[in-house]
């Protein structure tokens, strides 16, 4: 049976944001098939998942290219340069995970500085597609990027292109998916329990985090709006903090939304945050709780090729949709008429597009229905199906393309030294040099 190795950036367990998610639910998915191994932070917890658990951060090289070399394939969203250098000579299938293309969506984390950042990410994002035999994406928004990428980097080459001109054994969809079975009905936690909502007031519900690159003043707007118009609607932000390894790294507008619905008087009154973060066993209760689903984003490159994860969990609980247009997820809505696509910033239409499925029960059932017609189709066994083939069939470990990878890996150090000199930490530099030497020394001359 295929020994396949999972490597999270992130913790996995009760509470989760969506990279360990993908990880703990595609490993469910090819559990089914192959015998599974899941590496995470401590601490972590895979629970009745039937995988094995590592506890390794991405920090633990001799940790991790031990458990490499004792799998078959290898699964990651993303290898430090030297680990992937290294997993490059090993005689074992590397799956890139890339549904998250970072050198896009660091251009709006890293705001006004951190110049070296989308260098040092584009870098490791072309470092992965050099070693990969294979390349999963969200959508084909993402599997186009992919493939202009790695054509404009020289890593189309012919002898795959004979073999498969569709390029699709190469670079493949697996997107964010669903739980196989539908949320349970349990206790009310919003309606009639969160301080200032009614139990039969309207609840409007952004399911994931506020994050930088995301619109939450739309919504914000919008549900003043629609309370001026009448209609005792509320906004809820499920999350506002986000369980990770270093969640000062991560961008938040949090405090911008929360101070923009404050000074109107919104705060408390119709528009709620949460200051915490769900536990991911828990999160149905809240969506069965709420009638629809929104999330907002700017206009920018990071929305045209983003996947956004939490909006898959208003599909799992037949929740109607309030979104903006131009992302993958805004053309399902409006392509299978599962709620609405608002130009982005357009508060009003916003509005508009949740009164008309408040004040609307047949046109509100009508769009539930169709959102409950489409679930099935994105279940994790149904979306993961391209991953477990590559698995199970187990083709033979391609060389990569040393020039990109020496491009990529070596080529990141003059990036990572800026970065250094900008966050002034290089000493920190320093103290990694003698590791690496002694890596060197170790495992330099191990080819398998």
């Amino acid at each position: 049976m295929t020994r396949v190795l999972f490597i999270s950036a992130e913790p996995v367990g009760a509470t989760m944001a969506g990279p360990p998610i993908r990880v703990m639910e595609l490993a469910r998915a090819v559990a089914a098939e192959c015998e599974v191994t899941v590496a995470a932070p401590v601490p972590s917890d895979v629970g009745d998942a039937p995988v094995e658990l590592l506890e390794a951060s991405l920090a633990d090289f001799d940790t991790l290219l031990s458990a490499a070399r004792s799998h078959d394939v290898v699964v990651a969203q993303g290898l430090p340069p030297q680990l992937l250098r290294y997993v490059g000579r090993l005689p074992v299938s590397f799956v890139a995970d890339l549904y998250n293309p970072q050198m896009i969506e660091v251009l709006e984390a890293v705001g006004d500085g951190g110049s070296s950042s989308p260098r040092r990410a584009w870098r490791s994002m072309l470092g992965q597609c050099a070693v990969a035999d294979l390349v999963i994406c969200a959508s084909e928004k993402q599997r186009d990027l992919w493939l202009g990428g790695m054509g404009l980097s020289g890593l189309i080459d012919v002898e795959r292109y004979r073999q498969d001109p569709t390029f699709r054994s190469y670079v493949e969809v697996v997107p964010f998916g669903l739980p196989e079975e539908p949320p349970q009905t349990g206790e009310r936690v919003l309606k009639g329990v969160w301080p200032g909502i009614g139990v039969d007031d309207p609840v409007l519900l952004w399911a994931g985090g506020v994050w930088r690159w995301l619109d939450a003043i739309t919504p914000i707007r919008a549900v003043q709006r629609l309370r001026s118009e009448g209609h005792r609607a509320h906004l809820v932000f499920l999350g506002v903090g986000r369980p990770a390894v270093d969640p000062a790294s991560i961008p938040s507008s949090a405090d911008e939304a929360i101070a923009f619905a404050a000074e109107r008087g919104l705060e408390g009154e119709c528009v709620h945050f949460n200051h915490g973060w769900v536990p991911y066993e828990e999160r149905a209760a809240y969506l069965l709780d709420s009638d629809i689903g929104v999330c907002a984003h700017f206009d920018h490159l990071e929305a045209r090729f983003s996947f956004r994860t939490r909006v898959l969990d208003h599909f799992w609980a037949g929740l109607p949709s309030v979104v903006s247009a131009g992302d993958a997820i805004g053309e399902l809505v409006e392509r299978r008429g599962l709620g609405a696509a608002i130009a982005a910033g357009d508060d009003e239409a916003f509005a508009s597009a949740c009164a008309s499925l408040i004040a609307d029960r047949a046109n509100y059932a009508a769009t539930a229905a169709r959102v409950r017609e489409l679930a099935p189709s994105l279940r994790w066994s149904k979306v993961a199906e391209p991953l477990v083939r590559f698995c199970t069939e187990q083709r033979p470990a391609r060389r990569p393309a040393q020039f990109a990878l020496a491009r990529a890996t070596y080529g990141q150090y003059p990036s990572i030294l800026a970065d250094a000199r900008e966050r002034g930490a290089l000493g920190e530099l320093v103290t990694r040099v003698p590791r690496h030497i002694s890596r060197l020394i170790r495992h330099g001359s191990r080819r398998g």
